[in-house]
């Protein structure tokens, strides 16, 4: 008879895991795309079309992704707690599960500016290495993810469809990255070329009066 419970040792674990992982998973979403795409882009990219793809594009769906995302993370962490506890009521065992605290941060896109010194536009090949960074974030994103789906797998609960749950709302995750990064890069394209036909190239010139505004 195949048996059904849970081993609280293993749960308090891979709690632990599950919490790490949405903490990594938070980091890379919110600093690392803060630093490594908005404030390098805000060095090189300085008009309406920045402004607007920044305000219109890439706030609400970077917000909304990690505002659901941390949302998935508190369910599938109170879920494992609440099994967790109830098991331990059932048998008799000892279960102390952690908390978790959220370090999810709003993006700040209030370094993207419609002129920096009087120059307006792009540096286009400056700019074009920096928007590669996306999918270097998506990348580490969805690794962080992998980990937090590694320790559901091997919950410490027996039997019954706990884990299964627990995974089909972490791949909800996944997925909502996936297409956030895919809609962020196709939308970018757009307002850059936007950006080269408007304002044309500024090949250094945007990095050069940022620099001379600090």
């Amino acid at each position: 008879m195949a048996l059904t419970g849970f081993d609280p040792s293993i749960v308090q674990t891979s709690m632990n895991n599950v919490i790490a992982a949405a903490n990594d998973v938070m980091d890379v979403l919110c600093n690392k795309f803060q630093a490594q795409f908005v404030d390098k882009m805000s060095e090189l990219w300085a008009c309406n079309d920045a402004q607007n793809f920044f305000r219109n594009s890439v706030k609400p769906a970077m917000d909304n992704l990690t505002n659901d995302a941390n949302n998935i993370f508190v369910s599938v962490i109170n879920a494992m707690r609440d099994a967790g506890n109830n098991w331990a009521a059932e048998t008799g065992a000892t279960f102390s599960p952690p908390s978790y605290t959220s370090n999810r941060k709003a993006v700040d896109i209030s370094s993207i500016q419609e002129n920096i010194n009087g120059v307006r536009g792009i540096d286009l090949s400056a700019a074009t290495t920096v928007s590669s960074a996306l999918a270097i974030i998506n990348g580490a994103a969805e690794s962080a993810l992998s980990r937090a789906v590694s320790a559901v797998q091997s919950c410490g609960f027996i039997g019954g469809t706990s884990a299964a749950n627990l995974l089909a709302s972490l791949n909800t995750i996944k997925t909502n990255i996936n297409t956030t990064f895919t809609n962020c890069s196709a939308s970018l394209k757009t307002a850059i070329n936007n950006t080269t036909t408007n304002y044309k190239d500024t090949e250094g010139k945007i990095a050069q009066a940022f620099a001379g505004q600090e």
